[in-house]
């Protein structure tokens, strides 16, 4: 039986040992990089969290220690320990095994607001374990808020999780089988105050049944992350106001969008990298949904390798769209790229293109003006079967 082990005072070594020296150096660390200083009557403001391979060290000093098994039960009170007005959970290296918390959404949840959940970077690997099919992290509450992921390595093992369907009746059942998911209630709940401020920056986020990461809520942030393949979208914003911006996606498996939002307005998508590689499948590199409006999809690359597969590069749905400085290409020059327009109030320039059909065909029926002017178009044209294409850059 798993069992949490949590370190006490009596339990650490004497300060004048080596061993205390890492502790004074492990707390200094904690407050320089995550603001961790004592809150007066409720304890410290940075919680360390060891599991079984971390180093003996690291173990020694942590507040709390897993033993390899369902190490999401000590993260979870690391979290739950925090004082009233918040703080951050520091995760040391090592394999965090994490299992579906019962009757709950997730294995790490984080159900309050003003907290910082980070790691080592790549060192501090969160593992779903098979057969969960859940979300690794959860973000749960009306109206829970300020919550900053860094620095972690999210591994949501679909081969090994593939049970996920969920009804497709109820609002977001089908999707609470993500690597990082944030929505404040469960599906189909009683409603509340949405999520807001949640970031999610210089994390791995890999290999989701669902989405990678999904975010629903004002100002949601996704910046700097390392992005894998997911059945359906590898990062996706709902609602808005939002950014995804300077991220790397690697398509090598079946993937259905690299980037995306669903009724989400004032959003931007910029300084991103999509890199469908041999064996890669991806439907469609960057997304805008039906009747969302003020998209700024700048300064991204799509590229695809040869015995890749992309089907769209873009897929512009929403009205007032801007897509600049992007660069799409694909070896495959006998399989185009197809960048989609099918809403009016839509700028498409100064990108370059290399082997790219621009499909114009709106389907909206207000006959908004599009504009397509000023690109480098090699091998690449423009397809006009609907809508008000006011201006033409032809190659």
């Amino acid at each position: 039986m798993h069992t949490m082990s949590q370190n006490t005072g009596a339990e650490r070594p004497a300060p004048a040992t080596e061993s205390g020296r890492v502790r004074l150096s492990l707390v200094i660390l904690g407050a320089a990089v995550l603001g961790g200083l004592s809150w007066a009557g409720a304890g410290p403001t940075t919680l360390v969290v060891a599991t079984a391979d971390s180093s003996q060290r690291c173990r020694r000093v942590a507040d709390f220690v897993g033993d390899g098994t369902g190490d999401q039960e000590e993260i979870n009170a690391a979290i739950a320990a925090l004082p009233p007005p918040g703080g951050s959970v520091l995760l040391m290296e090592g394999t965090y095994d994490v299992r579906k918390v019962q009757g709950r959404l997730g294995g790490v949840l984080i159900d309050r607001s003003n907290v910082v959940l980070a790691g080592q970077g790549a060192a501090t690997k969160l593992v779903l374990a098979p057969g969960q099919n859940t979300n690794v992290i959860r973000i749960i509450g009306s109206g829970v808020g300020h919550i900053t992921i860094r620095d972690l390595y999210v591994d949501a093992n679909r081969d090994q999780n593939t049970e996920g369907t969920g009804d497709p009746n109820v609002s977001h059942d089908r999707f609470e089988f993500c690597g990082i998911k944030a929505y404040y209630q469960e599906p189909g709940g009683p409603g509340g105050a949405p999520n807001h401020d949640v970031t999610i920056r210089n994390t791995h986020v890999l290999d989701a049944h669902r989405l990678g990461i999904m975010l629903e809520g004002v100002n949601m942030r996704v910046v700097d992350n390392v992005l894998g393949n997911a059945h359906s979208d590898s990062v996706e914003i709902l609602t808005g106001p939002g950014e995804i911006r300077g991220n790397y996606v690697e398509i090598t498996g079946r993937t259905h969008v690299a980037i995306g939002t669903d009724r989400a307005d004032s959003i931007i998508m910029a300084n991103n990298i999509v890199h469908v590689k041999k064996g890669g499948d991806l439907d469609i590199g960057f997304r805008s949904w039906a009747d969302s409006q003020r998209h700024v999809i700048a300064d991204n690359v799509l590229t695809v390798d040869a015995g890749g597969r992309c089907g769209k590069a873009m897929d512009v749905r929403g009205f007032g769209a801007a897509v600049t400085g992007n660069c799409l290409h694909t070896a495959n020059p006998d399989e185009p790229l197809r960048l989609t327009i099918s809403a009016g109030n839509t700028l498409v320039s100064g990108n370059v293109l290399q082997n790219v059909v621009i499909e114009v065909d709106d389907q909206t029926g207000e006959n908004k003006p599009i504009l397509v002017h000023g690109n480098i178009m090699e091998n690449t044209a423009i397809e006009h079967k609907k809508g008000n294409l006011i201006a033409a850059s032809q190659p």
